[in-house]
């Protein structure tokens, strides 16, 4: 807010300075362009005086006029040269100084013994008139300030004043900060941005309802596991205390508690698989809305979104040739799945060369996706698509073993699959979807 301020002041500073300038630049040539005129006058004075011309006490009581073509040079701007004895009678010097035929005049006294003898008039054309150009120029840079003005107020009170509210957000958002209200904005441009905060932050508050409700379920599993074991842990210990104290004199008898020690332990057995099996399943919830899209719609966002990515990070980036199918499925969540393969070919590849290829298989097309480097040990292989599993290429690099199984999630609730293929000089990941 304050830079946009200071940029809209110094925006001000800068036409007044250029209106200033733009002015006495103007006068400047207007002063320098005057002085030709005057430069003429000095010559043909200078002139006339040589060839002896100027012969008051000879002239008439009346207005003589010099033949500028007799003088044997040419003058841009001086157009009558005329001379007039100071004994005329003032209807005659009145006359003489009058202006005529539109033409600008000078007057240039002759002395003689320290007197004035008679006049010489120089009718002359104007060289530069900048009035009309400072007129224009002045109007030209007040327009242009005004509009720009305009579109930067407009900008402030349209734009960024409307966007500073929503400054907060995102910061009160990731500290979890959920009871704020988005603040309203009638301004259009902020449509989409407006709904989709509230969309993040619906769907942040049903994540953390669901989260909240997950933990309790748990601690309420864990609660009811730990009472359900305690009755099979507490009949194995009397079977034990029974055996060691020897309350059991045949061995049938004996051999009889060892059977119900064993039972208890399966029983035991059985409530950890259930802790186990409540751990691993349900590791995130993935919506797809299933619909129908354009493969080429799909090729398109995966290009425009990493094409200039991998162009930056030096990495050849090669996309095969493909038939325009409409496919089955979510086109955004297909997007993820490719994001997510992308993101492990920059991370774990070499990130030399990354492919994007097509190919079709009776009604299904199959979406390959290689990144040159070193290939999976072979025994990894069956637990890529597990949560949190991480290979041993992993060192050192951040990661949470979630990518894959996100990728495969978005698949199955498509109808379609993913596998993964080694190669010898790099890893390729197959998406197998759905064709209309």
């Amino acid at each position: 807010m304050k830079k946009f301020k200071q940029k809209i002041i110094i925006l001000i500073l800068g036409y007044l300075i250029l209106a200033a300038a733009a002015f006495f630049m103007l006068n400047h040539l207007e002063s320098e362009n005057n002085r030709i005129y005057r430069v003429e006058i000095n010559d043909i004075m200078h002139i006339l005086k040589e060839n002896q011309e100027i012969r008051l006490e000879n002239a008439a009581d009346s207005i003589q006029e010099v033949d500028i073509k007799d003088i044997g040079k040419e003058f841009r701007y001086i157009r009558k040269v005329s001379y007039l004895n100071s004994s005329a009678g003032s209807e005659v010097i009145n006359s003489f100084f009058e202006a005529e035929n539109g033409l600008h005049f000078e007057v240039v006294p002759i002395m003689e013994r320290e007197n004035v003898a008679g006049y010489v008039r120089f009718d002359y054309e104007a060289v530069t008139d900048s009035t009309g150009y400072i007129i224009v120029s002045e109007a030209a840079i007040l327009i242009m300030f005004a509009f720009t003005l305009s579109v930067l107020l407009f900008v402030y009170y349209g734009i960024v004043r409307p966007f500073n509210k929503f400054g907060s957000m995102p910061y009160e958002l990731s500290r979890g900060n959920l009871t704020d209200t988005v603040p309203e904005s009638r301004s259009r441009y902020f449509g989409k941005f407006v709904w989709g905060i509230v969309m993040l932050k619906d769907t942040l508050e049903e994540h953390k309802n669901k989260e909240m409700a997950l933990a309790r379920e748990k601690k309420l599993l864990v609660l009811s596991l730990s009472h359900d074991i305690k009755t099979p842990l507490n009949a194995i210990n009397l079977y034990a205390k029974a055996l060691e104290t020897g309350i059991y004199s045949t061995q049938e008898q004996k051999q009889t508690a060892v059977v119900k020690i064993q039972e208890k332990c399966r029983e035991i057995n059985t409530f950890i698989q259930e802790i186990v099996k409540s751990q691993s399943e349900d590791v995130i919830t993935i919506e797809v809305k299933n619909s129908e899209y354009y493969l080429n719609d799909l090729a398109d966002k995966i290009y425009s979104g990493y094409a200039e990515k991998l162009h930056i990070c030096k990495c050849d980036f090669c996309v095969g040739t493909y038939e325009n199918r409409l496919l089955k499925g979510d086109i955004d969540r297909m997007y993820e799945a490719v994001v997510n393969l992308f993101e492990n070919a920059l991370k774990y590849g070499d990130g030399k060369r990354i492919s994007l290829t097509f190919t079709e298989e009776e009604n299904y097309v199959l979406i390959h996706v290689y990144n040159s480097g070193t290939p999976v040990p072979s025994r990894e292989m069956p637990h890529l698509f597990d949560s949190f599993f991480r290979g041993s290429n992993v060192s050192g690099k951040q990661g949470n073993g979630l990518g894959l199984y996100i990728c495969s999630e978005i698949m199955k609730k498509q109808g379609g699959e993913i596998y993964a293929q080694a190669r010898e000089d790099g890893m390729e990941f197959v998406l197998v979807c759905q064709a209309v």
